[in-house]
């Protein structure tokens, strides 16, 4: 391989990884398990395309691009009008299937979807149900997971039940990452320096820069991990 072909394929190649970060923002699918089966095809074919180019020849690196960029574009457009339109996205994505009803197998339902009941009883054991009887709805999502809304028996008992009344839970906000103080976390919470450095010190710990990770959790209380002796 000479230097100039090298030096080819690393400009394509590198030009084909941020082409494919860039794309990947802009497509923004979170989740391989949120994706539908549209999404999915769409995504292996992009990535089909990419791998493609990032091999061809110099001469036809352009035009291969090209298709890469329509094929994104027409990828997002899709995607927008399925956000604007409902009928167009039940078109594109299809629509969730009510499989269960009642405790009842509905295989009229079944059939359209070539879904049997060995795949059924699998994805019932996934969600911890062997009775069929227990199961007041299941239904089949567009991304091929499956829900599952049990009967009022068979549902687990929570504190409201017993009206036991609890303040909710709030999301946990970091204060410390690495060593490092979430000046901006601290301050959102109206929390001081002083106050984090008196938190520490009741853990015997000197200075945030041992701090591996801390958190003022979903209960309002502060929790620190420090660091292991091998990264002090």
């Amino acid at each position: 391989m000479t230097l100039e072909i090298l030096l080819q394929d690393t400009w394509q190649t590198t030009m084909i990884f941020i082409t494919l970060l860039i794309f990947t923002r802009i497509l923004d699918k979170s989740q391989v398990g949120q994706l539908t089966f549209y999404e999915y095809v769409s995504g292996i074919t992009i990535g089909s395309l990419a791998g493609t180019i990032a091999a061809t020849d110099p001469d036809k690196l352009w035009s291969s691009y090209y298709d890469l960029v329509l094929f994104v574009v027409l990828t997002y457009l899709v995607s927008v009008c399925t956000i604007k339109s409902r009928p167009f996205r039940k078109l594109i994505e299809g629509s969730p299937s009510i499989i269960i009803e009642d405790g009842r197998i509905i295989k009229e339902n079944m059939r359209p979807l070539r879904f049997d009941l060995d795949e059924l009883n699998a994805m019932l054991r996934g969600k911890d149900i062997v009775d069929i009887s227990e199961v007041q709805y299941a239904i089949l999502e567009t991304t091929g997971e499956m829900s599952i809304i049990k009967k009022s028996a068979f549902q687990p008992l929570t504190k409201s039940d017993m009206n036991i009344h609890l303040p909710n839970p709030t999301l946990p906000i970091e204060i410390i990452m690495d060593g490092e103080i979430i000046e901006k976390n601290l301050a959102k919470q109206n929390l001081s320096h002083e106050w984090l450095e008196k938190q520490l010190v009741q853990q015997n710990i000197k200075s945030a820069s041992q701090v591996m990770y801390g958190v003022i959790d979903s209960k309002g209380q502060l929790f620190i991990s420090a660091k292991g002796s091998k990264l002090d």
